[in-house]
């Protein structure tokens, strides 16, 4: 599919007024997160707008509770996507939307969310480096490697260890990256 048609301009966290998340949705605990992400972005950096778009990976009537469609925000979920794997619908508000920094926070490539960064009209376009999906991106942010190697972690080790602390850690970084960079 072609890339959207936009005016590329960098742009910090201290100089943005709109700032959209791509993500998939995975449970409550995750969707707080990224509220309260959407909540600092704008209390600490003093964004005016944050936009949300998750993909969903469930049909329509198994969407869970939460989730809640408003002016800068929604989803959408297996349902909605075409045989190719694209969104057919509830997008196009979001991908239509001229955000100063569009960031997809997956750690790992999503089809329909790469879909979504690829159709946005973002002036600059973050996410995770990955060969495959650069071409969407105007800052690519490579993962931390971690040295820990299972073999050598204890068994309770690997069985408390959150899986969802290396995307903690990376959205972190990311976040304080985009608040030292001056790309006025």
């Amino acid at each position: 599919m072609p890339a959207s048609e936009r005016e590329r301009k960098g742009c910090s966290l201290q100089h943005a007024s709109s700032v959209g998340l791509v993500y998939l949705e995975r449970d409550h605990a995750h969707f707080r997160e990224i509220k309260e992400l959407a909540k600092r972005l704008k209390d600490e950096f003093g964004v005016r707008r944050v936009g949300m778009m998750s993909f969903v990976s469930e049909e329509m009537k198994d969407t869970p509770t939460w989730l809640v469609k408003k002016l800068d925000s929604g989803y959408f979920c297996n349902s909605d996507l075409n045989w190719f794997g694209w969104p057919t619908k509830e997008y196009e508000a979001f991908v239509d939307t001229p955000f100063d920094i569009l960031i997809d926070l997956e750690l790992e490539p999503v089809l329909p969310l790469k879909f979504v960064m690829r159709a946005s009209v973002a002036s600059m376009k973050v996410g995770v480096d990955h060969p495959d999906w650069n071409r969407d991106l105007d800052v690519r942010l490579v993962t931390e490697v971690v040295d820990e190697d299972e073999d050598d972690m204890e068994e309770v080790d690997v069985i408390l260890q959150d899986p969802m602390e290396s995307w903690r850690e990376h959205t972190a970084r990311t976040i304080a990256f985009l608040n030292q960079i001056d790309l006025q």
